[in-house]
């Protein structure tokens, strides 16, 4: 890989690392902090039900708007090879990707904060920890994208 790319790497590494320590951030705080008896919403079942709803739209929409935001610097790159321009898009949908999976645990919290339902909470941050490991940053999906994204497409002309 270039220097260039190790730089991504490790730049990507950090700041998911950071991202997902957040979510353990969120743990800790839901672990250590007194909540009262009695919560907001004793009856929270449809708010559940509700973020549930915004969690799923949001977890099913995580990859195509990650291939959407690098479709087009894909095609740059295959014509120009220059992969700042690559790697740049990619940290940026890569963000985005680990930010909509943080808004899950959020949703978490939020739920526990109104309902003190600590159940809830795991579940709705374990999934999104579980996305993090998932999407975690790894050298060879960087080479890959740089050799998959370096191939120009095959054009086809249509019949005459």
């Amino acid at each position: 890989m270039s220097n260039a790319a190790v730089r991504h790497f490790q730049r990507l590494q950090l700041v998911c690392s950071g991202i997902l320590a957040s979510v353990a951030v969120y743990g800790l705080i839901v672990a250590v902090l007194p909540w009262s008896a009695q919560p907001v919403l004793p009856q929270g079942e449809p708010l559940l039900w509700g973020f549930a709803f915004l969690a799923a739209v949001n977890l099913v929409t995580i990859m195509p708007v990650y291939r959407v935001m690098l479709a087009g610097p894909r095609r740059v790159f295959a014509v120009s090879q220059q992969s700042e321009r690559l790697l740049a898009a990619h940290f940026v949908a890569h963000l985005t990707a680990f930010a909509r999976l943080e808004a899950v645990a959020l949703l978490g919290l939020v739920l526990f904060a109104l309902t003190g339902r600590r159940d809830w909470f795991a579940i709705f941050t374990a999934v999104a920890a579980l996305g993090m490991l998932v999407l975690w940053p790894r050298r060879a999906k960087i080479a890959a994208l740089l050799e998959a994204a370096g191939q120009l497409p095959e054009v086809t002309t249509a019949p005459q």
